[in-house]
C-alpha cells in the first residue's frame, strides 16, 4: 500500500468536510480513553486505583498498551522504538519495572518466563481491538496477586455482547499500516469473539522494520444459569529487524537517525556483531480456560492458562550475502492452574484462592552457527505456589476496610542436566495487607493503605546470580571469592490520599505513597550481567488526578506525578549513580482536552517529562533532557457505520529520547477508517 502522507491527510480532511448528517444513535468507534474512574471506595474488589474505560472497542491509532497508558499518573514509559519494543522497563508502575509488577489479560498472567533475558511483558500480544477496559492496581495492595511490588495491570477484553464487529484500516508515517478485524456474537448459550489483525511499519531506526499478525478466538458457554465455561486462544506472529548501530563513519546510512544498535541475548560463543538484515521472529500462543460457578452468596472458579512461545534469531555476514547465525529458542512454556472464589457473609465479602505456576522454557537449537551446532538446553525452572484470603467489610456507615493475607513460595533449580549448572534456591513469605477508607462527607473520601511487599528472583535474575556464584565471582570486588545467597526483595508500602467531588463538574484525587524495599535485586541485562542484592531502595512520591467537565461536550483532564528514588549499597553497577535509580523522572504531567459532539470528536493532549539520569551500558552516567510532546486526534462520523479519523503525533516535531541512544520519531501523521459490520 503506497500512499503518501500528504494524500492521506488531504483525503481525511476532505472526507470530514464533505460527510453528511451523522446517525446520533451510534457510538463513535474510536479507542477513546473516556475517563479515569477514580474509586471513591479504595477497598473495592481488587483495589483498582485507576480504571481506563473504553467506550467502544476499536483501537484507533494506538499500537500498544504503553501508548495508551502514557499520560496516566504513576506510569513511566521508556521505549527504544514505538513498534515491538518489549523490555523490562518499557512501562514502569510507580517506579517498578515489569519484573516487579504483574500484567494480566482477562485475569491470566502474561509476563514471559524470560529465559536468560528479562521477565518482560509482551505488549504486542494483547488484542487492542477487543480491549474493553484496563484496571490498574498501584502497589501491593491486593492479596489476590502475589510476588509483586509495583502492583497489577489487568487488561480486560469483551466476553459477551451483541452480534457485530468492526474493520479498521490505518495508514501513516514510517509506513505504518493496520488492518484490524473483530467480530462478536451469540448463538443461544454460546458467546464468541473473533479477531484477525495485521500491523506493520517501516524502519525508523536502521533495520528496525516491523510486521505482526494476530488471530484469536474466545468462547463463553452458559452450561446452566449458575455454571459457565470460557476458553480462549490467541496467536501472535511477529517479525522485527534488530536495530543496527548507525553512527557517523564509513558505514553510516543517512536515511536513518544516529542511534545505537541492539545486541543478541548472550549464551553462545563466539559473539556475533549484528549486521544489516538481522531480525528476530516470534510465535506466541496463549491458551486459557475458566470454569465459573455462581453460588447464592458469591462464586468460585477454576482457571488454567498456558504460554507457548518460540523465538528465532537470524544474523547475516557483514556483506549481507549469507546467513551467519540462525538459532531458535523455545522461550516460554509456562503454565498455571488456580482456584479462587468469593462469598458474602453478612457485611463481609470474603475472597480466597490458591495457584500453582510453573515457569519454564524448552530446548532450542541452531540451524547455523560458526564452528558449533550444539542444542540449547533449558538451564533453570521455577515453581511458584501462592494462596490468599481477604475480607472487605464496613465498620459503620463511614468506615470501610480491606484485610488480606497472602502466602508465596518459590522453588528454583536446574532443569536439564545437559545445560548450565544452577544453584538450588527456595524462598517463601507471608504478606499481610490492610486498607481503610473513610467517607468524610457526601463529596470527600480519604483512604489509607499499609502492605507487606515480597518478590522472589525472576527467571533471569536467578540465572545470572547463579552463574556469577558458580564462577566464583562475588559481590565484594576486593574479595572475589566471597559469596552471598541472593535474597527475595521485601518491605512495606504506605499510601494515603483523598478524593473529592468539588462540584458537579470537577473531581480531584491526590495520593502520597512511600515504598521501602530491603534487599533490592540490582540487575540490568547488560554485560557483565551482575545480579546481586543491595541494602535498600526507597521509592516515594505524589500523584494528582483531575477531571473537569465544562459541559456535556467539553472536558479537561490533568494528571501530575512527582517521584523520587533512593538506593543504598550498589557496588558493582554504580557508574556514578550510587544514590538513586536511573530512568525515573521526578516530574511528569499530562493535560488533555476532550471534545465530544457528534459527529465530531477531538482529543488534544500535552505530555511533559522532566530530565532524568540514565546508566549507559552500566558504565557511563548520562542525562536525558526534559521534553514535551503534543498530540491531536480528530474523528468524524460519516454515517451509522463509518468513521474517519486523523491523528498527528508530536505536532511540534520535538527531538527527544526515552532511552539513551535511541531517538524517537518526529512529527507523524495517521489516517484511519472504521467500518462497523
Amino acid at each position: 500500500m503506497i500512499i503518501s502522507r500528504k494524500t492521506l491527510a488531504i483525503a481525511a480532511v476532505a472526507s470530514m468536510m464533505l460527510a453528511g448528517t451523522p446517525a446520533m444513535a451510534q457510538e463513535t468507534p474510536i479507542y477513546s480513553l473516556e475517563e479515569i474512574v477514580i474509586q471513591a471506595d479504595s477497598v473495592q474488589k481488587d483495589n483498582a486505583d485507576t480504571t481506563v474505560s473504553v467506550k467502544t472497542v476499536s483501537p484507533g491509532k494506538a499500537s500498544s498498551i504503553p501508548e495508551l497508558l502514557r499520560g496516566f499518573a504513576g506510569i513511566d514509559i521508556q521505549q527504544r522504538t514505538t513498534a515491538g519494543d518489549n523490555q523490562d522497563g518499557t512501562i514502569k508502575l510507580r517506579g517498578f519495572d515489569a519484573r516487579r509488577y504483574t500484567v494480566l489479560l482477562n485475569g491470566r498472567q502474561i509476563n514471559a518466563a524470560g529465559v536468560m533475558g528479562g521477565q518482560y511483558a509482551d505488549w504486542t500480544t494483547i488484542p487492542l481491538n477487543t480491549v474493553e477496559k484496563i484496571q490498574i492496581i498501584k502497589g501491593g495492595k491486593s492479596a489476590a496477586h502475589g510476588n509483586t511490588l509495583g502492583g497489577v495491570i489487568n487488561i480486560i477484553t469483551r466476553d459477551k455482547g451483541v452480534n457485530g464487529g468492526e474493520i479498521n484500516i490505518l495508514a501513516g508515517s514510517n509506513g505504518r499500516e493496520d488492518y484490524l478485524f473483530n467480530y462478536g456474537g451469540s448463538a443461544g448459550k454460546l458467546n464468541f469473539n473473533i479477531i484477525a489483525n495485521k500491523t506493520s511499519s517501516d524502519a525508523f531506526l536502521r533495520n528496525n522494520d516491523y510486521d505482526s499478525e494476530q488471530y484469536g478466538l474466545r468462547l463463553n458457554y452458559d452450561i446452566t444459569p449458575e455454571d459457565s465455561i470460557a476458553v480462549g486462544v490467541n496467536k501472535t506472529e511477529t517479525k522485527r529487524g534488530f536495530i543496527i548501530a548507525n553512527t557517523p563513519g564509513p558505514n553510516f546510512d543517512s536515511r536513518f537517525p544516529i542511534s545505537d544498535g541492539e545486541s543478541l541475548s548472550p549464551g553462545f560463543s563466539p559473539s556475533y556483531q549484528l549486521n544489516p538484515g538481522a531480525y528476530w521472529e516470534k510465535d506466541n500462543i496463549y491458551y486459557d480456560f475458566t470454569y465459573n460457578h455462581k453460588t447464592e452468596s458469591g462464586f468460585w472458579r477454576i482457571d488454567y492458562w498456558k504460554n507457548d512461545e518460540k523465538r528465532r534469531e537470524v544474523n547475516y555476514n557483514a556483506a549481507g550475502t549469507a546467513i551467519e547465525l540462525d538459532r531458535t529458542v523455545v522461550s516460554d512454556q509456562s503454565d498455571n492452574i488456580g482456584v479462587s472464589g468469593q462469598t458474602k457473609i453478612n457485611e463481609h465479602t470474603i475472597g480466597y484462592g490458591g495457584e500453582y505456576k510453573q515457569l519454564r522454557y524448552g530446548s532450542g537449537y541452531y540451524d547455523k552457527r560458526a564452528g558449533n551446532t550444539d542444542e540449547i538446553y533449558p538451564s533453570q525452572k521455577i515453581d511458584l505456589w501462592g494462596a490468599y484470603v481477604d475480607d472487605t467489610f464496613k465498620l459503620d456507615d463511614r468506615w470501610s476496610a480491606y484485610l488480606g493475607l497472602r502466602y508465596d513460595h518459590l522453588s528454583a533449580r536446574q532443569d536439564d542436566v545437559r545445560a548450565t549448572a544452577m544453584r538450588n534456591y527456595e524462598a517463601d513469605a507471608l504478606s499481610p495487607k490492610m486498607s481503610l477508607s473513610f467517607r468524610n462527607n457526601e463529596t470527600t473520601t480519604t483512604f489509607l493503605s499499609v502492605n507487606r511487599l515480597w518478590r522472589a528472583p525472576s527467571m533471569a535474575e536467578y540465572y545470572w546470580w547463579s552463574q556469577k556464584y558458580n564462577a566464583n565471582i562475588g559481590q565484594d570486588v576486593a574479595n572475589p571469592g566471597y559469596h552471598k545467597q541472593i535474597k527475595p526483595e521485601k518491605g512495606y508500602s504506605y499510601e494515603i490520599g483523598a478524593e473529592q467531588k468539588v462540584s458537579d463538574k470537577y473531581n480531584t484525587k491526590a495520593t502520597l505513597y512511600y515504598q521501602d524495599i530491603d534487599d533490592y535485586i540490582n540487575f540490568q541485562h547488560v554485560n557483565p550481567f551482575w545480579c546481586y542484592n543491595i541494602d535498600k531502595v526507597k521509592v516515594w512520591g505524589a500523584e494528582w488526578e483531575n477531571v473537569y467537565k465544562f459541559d456535556e461536550i467539553n472536558k479537561v483532564m490533568f494528571n501530575y506525578t512527582n517521584q523520587h528514588t533512593d538506593k543504598v549499597g550498589s557496588s558493582l553497577t554504580n557508574a556514578g549513580l550510587a544514590g538513586e535509580l536511573d530512568y525515573r523522572p521526578q516530574h511528569k504531567a499530562m493535560l488533555a482536552y476532550h471534545y465530544d459532539n457528534k459527529p465530531w470528536q477531538v482529543r488534544y493532549s500535552i505530555n511533559f517529562t522532566s530530565s532524568q539520569k540514565a546508566l549507559y551500558n552500566n558504565t557511563t552516567l548520562r542525562e536525558i533532557g526534559c521534553y514535551t510532546t503534543h498530540n491531536l486526534a480528530v474523528v468524524r462520523e460519516l454515517d451509522k457505520t463509518r468513521t474517519v479519523s486523523l491523528y498527528v503525533d508530536n505536532i511540534f516535531d520535538k527531538q527527544y529520547v526515552e532511552q539513551i541512544g535511541y531517538p524517537m520519531p518526529g512529527r507523524s501523521y495517521y489516517v484511519s477508517l472504521t467500518q462497523k459490520i
